[in-house]
């Protein structure tokens, strides 16, 4: 299958603040934007673009959205180079890099294409194998950063074939199955329609947000798509921006979901541990000791808890902030080409971010009743460590009240012994009168504490 001037337009964005950025990044990691673009061209035209040098990150820093070139003259940094399918052919690639900031980020637009003339003649038709050698070694893949938010390509190749008119989604899939030739990192079809005027195609689940990467191959069937595209591209860019910070938000929710359903379920456990020692009559010190080191552990337990529910809020707060600025984006691009219809953009919006937004908002409905757990399970602990302590006050206090009968019962008996040693003759006493006396008064004190005793239980008894 041929197709005429073949585009590749890679659409990158990272994070380079906010409120939940390390200080302590490595600049390696905040330049790899810069890094990537420069390892693409060199893989596809030999060329060291060293992007790094040629921009300033601090320029106008009070804008939501700039250029970051050093030269005040140019937007873009402009491309020309050669692929060689064979040692005897060259072919001219042409193209632009484009580097940004937008709002917290950075964004690099790399375009390669097939120019549509050469020496002030068209180019001709290529297969669609040429698509090939604008991803050698599978350099267009998604790269790994810490700072990494999103990557859309987006494909566009004009059809001129007239009998291929009618097997666009043959031409796409093949353009998609050329430009990455291994099969494990083929996204999946998703959904085809239209944008200008001609059909477009989309590769790639949001839902699968692990293994996520978009790709649209848009297939120029009219002139007017192509005006209208470069007419919207500062627009589109700012739409391949809020799609990638909404994937991202969504993507981070589900590892904050596993986050918190881990911990919600050891909530459970312990308040079902709680619940098994209220329901136990005979409380241990051992048990007591236990509930006492959970209540000095669930405090931290709530603070993470309520940390990881923060941060789901916040992944809720990002998609529901960027949709609304996406939606922005597609009211301007209507406004621009006077009411064009954009129901292919617009089904990201009503789709696919209405359902991230519900999903966040039930697991928030979820995991909310695990604070309410934790809350319980901290009065839960309060309650029965305040009751064995009452219980054990009581009890001391008992134990001091029978031994302060017995030998407060046994302190008289002495005093009344002592007095009478002398006319007490039991043979069992011993003869010398002052340990006859300590025998009987240790005798008395038994007596005066087991009667103590007595009365307490009967009194107990008789409530």
């Amino acid at each position: 299958m041929k197709i005429y001037a073949p585009n590749i337009h890679v659409f990158t964005f990272q994070l380079y603040k906010g409120s939940n950025f390390d200080d302590n990044i490595d600049s390696q990691d905040l330049n790899f934007i810069w890094e990537r673009g420069n390892d693409i061209l060199k893989e596809v035209l030999k060329q060291d673009l060293q992007l790094s040098q040629k921009i300033d990150v601090k320029k106008d820093e009070g804008f939501n959205k700039v250029d970051i070139l050093n030269d005040q003259n140019e937007v873009a940094v402009y491309l020309e180079g050669n692929v060689n399918p064979s040692p005897q052919q060259d072919i001219l690639i042409t193209g632009f890099a484009y580097p940004c900031r937008i709002s917290d980020s950075y964004g690099l637009w790399l375009n390669l294409r097939r120019p549509e003339q050469e020496n002030n003649q068209p180019t001709e038709d290529v297969e669609t194998d040429f698509l090939k050698l604008l991803n050698p070694n599978n350099c267009l893949i998604l790269p790994l950063n810490p700072l990494f938010l999103g990557q859309t390509i987006l494909i566009t190749a004009w059809i001129n074939n007239a009998k291929i008119q009618n097997d666009h989604q043959k031409i796409a899939d093949e353009c998609l199955k050329q430009i990455f030739p291994n099969q494990n990192t083929i996204p999946p079809f998703y959904r085809q329609g239209q944008l200008f005027g001609s059909p477009i195609f989309e590769y790639g689940l949001p839902n699968q947000s692990s293994q996520y990467q978009q790709v649209l191959i848009c297939l120029f069937t009219k002139q007017e798509t192509g005006n209208k595209f470069e007419q919207s591209c500062s627009e589109l860019l700012d739409l391949f921006f809020r799609h990638s910070k909404i994937i991202k938000a969504y993507k981070d929710s589900r590892a904050i979901y596993k986050d918190l359903d881990k911990k919600y379920r050891d909530i459970e456990s312990e308040v079902n541990k709680i619940l098994e020692l209220e329901n136990n009559q005979d409380i241990t010190r051992k048990d007591l000791k236990k509930l006492q080191n959970q209540l000095r552990a669930f405090p931290k337990l709530a603070l993470e808890y309520t940390r990881l529910l923060l941060s789901l809020e916040d992944s809720q707060n990002t998609i529901v902030i960027n949709a609304d600025n996406y939606s922005d984006k597609l009211a301007q691009i209507k406004h621009n080409l006077n009411g064009e219809n954009l129901d292919f953009l617009e089904i990201f919006l009503n789709k696919n971010c209405v359902t991230f937004k519900r999903q966040i908002q039930a697991d928030l409905g979820y995991f909310q009743h695990g604070s309410q757990l934790l809350d319980q399970a901290i009065n839960s602990i309060r309650g029965i460590v305040e009751i064995e302590q009452a219980k054990s006050d009581r009890s001391l206090e008992t134990t001091v009240q029978i031994l302060g009968i017995g030998f407060g019962g046994g302190a008289i008996v002495s005093g009344i012994i002592v007095q009478h040693i002398d006319k007490i003759n039991l043979p069992s006493l011993p003869k010398n009168p002052f340990l006859a006396s300590l025998v009987l008064s240790i005798i008395a004190t038994i007596v005066c504490t087991l009667l103590a005793m007595l009365g307490i239980w009967i009194k107990k008894r008789k409530l």
